[in-house]
């Protein structure tokens, strides 16, 4: 697992690419990304969702905000693999996505851009915003009709989520230059072994 200063945004959406900090779960290879509250913080600030440098010691010392984000990221995982596999959400899940949307509404502000459109927004300097913006986009793409655009990548201890946006729909793999191109590659290794296998 890359750290969270690698890490790319693959998924085409702030709460995917959230999703996607943690890889292979339930695997003996699985990663994880998000190991400190400083680490959520530097996730946040590379995806713009908080301001660079603001965060203050006050609020990085309060690692309670680390186990929130990762409970409502492990949330977020659950329904999306529902979506991608056609399964209804847990009674349960549900209710603990609209807690915690309700939660964040709360807390946040009403903004007007200068083109006069309206939007919520939270204190960017607070750590806790990364969850509030994560949680309430999650809300709004799970909210969209069709999802055949949301996919799950099928590489080996990967499971990371995105949208698709090829013109054909056929976007199979999180990136070609990762996961794409591991497949290809034991491609390769099985075919001259099975060749093999026909000529004797």
């Amino acid at each position: 697992m890359q750290s969270v200063a690698e890490i790319p945004f693959i998924a085409g959406h702030v709460a995917l690419d959230f999703v996607n900090t943690a890889e292979g779960r339930g695997h003996a290879d699985s990663g994880e990304a998000l190991h400190t509250a400083d680490d959520l913080r530097q996730w946040g600030e590379r995806r713009g969702v908080i301001a660079p440098s603001v965060i203050t010691d006050s609020v990085i010392a309060g690692d309670d905000e680390l186990p929130a984000a990762l409970q409502a990221r492990e949330l977020l995982y659950r329904l999306f693999l529902d979506q991608t596999q056609g399964r209804r959400a847990a009674a349960e899940d549900l209710a603990t996505l609209e807690r915690l949307v309700s939660g964040a509404y709360q807390v946040a502000h009403l903004d007007q851009a200068a083109d006069g459109r309206f939007s919520w927004g939270w204190d960017r300097a607070q750590l806790s915003t990364v969850r509030y913006v994560v949680v309430t986009s999650a809300l709004a793409l799970l909210s969209q009709s069709p999802s055949a655009r949301l996919k799950q990548c099928p590489g080996d201890d990967c499971g990371w989520f995105f949208i698709d946006t090829t013109k054909r729909g056929n976007r199979r793999w999180c990136s070609m230059s990762e996961c794409g191109q591991e497949a290809k590659t034991a491609r390769r290794r099985v075919r001259p072994a099975s060749h093999e296998v026909d000529a004797r």
